[in-house]
């Protein structure tokens, strides 16, 4: 199957454009989160410590099929300039399940990387399913929380900053938060079959979020820096997994 991909930054188009593009960008994101509202995107695109916004649109034979949305948050931490990405992604469902916003997300940050190599990046997302965080999990030794390995203190004062861009956040373990997400549109059946037991990522986020069916998510953390990224790459190139 093949996928064609264009990429625009949102934070460079003009006032008008941005009107534009936001409508089509809400019109696809309610086919993927029916629950999630307009002002909830509209604060995710319009956040003023964004200093990029690539968008990418994944298109199959001229149609739609899939969006990943990645801002990139300029805010401090220990009176340090951080860059913090972010990542709100969604496929029709039959064009799931092919690493696809993953990938892009990585060449999102590795630009990024190259670009301004003296920052910390940071990658900081919701997951509110134990197949996606197994994905992540999987692929590198350093994103957390996971089992078997304590969090990083800057790790945890990273996680601490993007608190304050979720609400009811809940605590349930040394670093380990969550909060209600607007879960993806997918069927009870599809749910189960997300879940792989006897997978110790899949475990590890059951443990943890196992009301992730009522749209309970893991916030979850990785600095991205060269060696993470590029070990990140090698693993999915190789289809390598980390305990």
């Amino acid at each position: 199957m093949k996928i064609k991909e264009t990429v625009i930054d949102f934070a460079k188009l003009s006032q008008e454009e941005k009107h534009q593009q936001f409508q089509k960008i809400w019109e696809f994101d309610q086919r993927i989160f029916p629950s999630g509202t307009i002002e909830q995107l509209y604060d995710y695109l319009y956040d003023l410590a964004a200093v990029s916004i690539p968008i990418v649109q994944y298109f199959h034979r001229g149609k739609l099929v899939g969006q990943n949305i990645i801002p990139i948050l300029k805010l401090k931490a220990a009176k340090r300039d951080i860059f913090i990405i972010t990542s709100r992604a969604g496929f029709l469902t039959e064009y799931r399940g092919r690493n696809r916003s993953l990938n892009s997300a990585i060449r999102v940050a590795l630009n990024h990387r190259i670009r301004y190599p003296a920052t910390p990046l940071w990658f900081v997302t919701t997951l509110m399913q134990p197949k996606i965080y197994r994905l992540f999990a999987s692929r590198s030794a350093n994103f957390f929380p996971r089992a078997g390995r304590a969090m990083p203190k800057a790790h945890a004062e990273v996680l601490q900053i993007m608190q304050s861009y979720c609400t009811d956040v809940q605590v349930r373990g040394e670093n380990i938060f969550v909060h209600r997400c607007n879960i993806p549109k997918v069927t009870a059946e599809q749910l189960v079959r997300l879940r792989n037991r006897s997978d110790s990522h899949n475990q590890y986020f059951l443990q943890h979020v196992p009301d992730y069916f009522d749209g309970m998510g893991l916030m979850c953390i990785c600095c991205l820096d060269f060696s993470t990224i590029f070990e990140t790459i090698f693993n999915l190139a190789m289809g390598r997994t980390v305990k």
